[in-house]
């Protein structure tokens, strides 16, 4: 197995692993207490989130994954890629990524569980073509600041990575979700929709 160190210029949002398992672990019995539990794991790590990758690992990705060594070489792409500040394989380096990515989370893993009984299920995306890192998430509340729809989304919105394309694993589209794009072509709109890069 291998991972992406780049997208196609011709794919507008992924289904990654770790949006993948939050997905996941939103959903079904045990919901609210599997978040919770990230949630815990994740804030002590503040301020600057190292090891962000270890957490994502042992409260996400061990249970939407059984391959061990699949697991391991996600979550040694998480931190050369996405959180280690320092590392030369950085697709965003010096943005703080770890702690912009872990305070998304926890918005989102609040947002799902606060003032109630079970989990709002979450629906997050990886978008690129921002200008810069930043997660978005959105929810119906009411005045407590209680979600009340039926959802909570987060987008994890990043630049394009600018690292030559070397896709080996599957990113997760097709299998649990479905996405469109629409943009204007050669003075026309069109909307697609975004295809599975297996």
């Amino acid at each position: 197995m291998g991972f992406a160190s780049g997208v196609p210029e011709n794919v507008a949002c992924v289904k990654g692993w770790i949006p993948y398992g939050l997905d996941e672990i939103s959903k079904g019995a045990g919901a609210r207490a599997r978040l919770r539990q990230l949630s815990s794991a994740i804030q002590p790590l503040a301020p600057n989130f190292r090891q962000l990758e270890r957490v994502f690992d042992t409260y996400l990705l061990s249970h939407v994954m059984t391959n061990t060594r699949a697991r391991q070489e996600i979550v040694e792409y998480l931190g050369r890629c996405w959180f280690d500040d320092n590392s030369t394989e950085a697709y965003f380096p010096n943005q703080g990524v770890a702690q912009i990515y872990a305070e998304g989370v926890l918005k989102a893993l609040e947002l799902s569980i606060k003032g109630r009984r079970t989990a709002v299920p979450i629906d997050a995306w990886w978008i690129v073509g921002s200008q810069e890192v930043r997660m978005l998430t959105f929810a119906d509340v009411d005045g407590q600041g209680v979600t009340v729809g039926r959802r909570v989304t987060l987008l994890i919105l990043t630049p394009r990575p600018s690292a030559p394309v070397e896709y080996h694993g599957p990113w997760i589209l097709g299998q649990t979700a479905q996405a469109w794009a629409s943009d204007r072509r050669d003075n026309q709109v069109s909307t697609l929709a975004v295809r599975d890069l297996r």
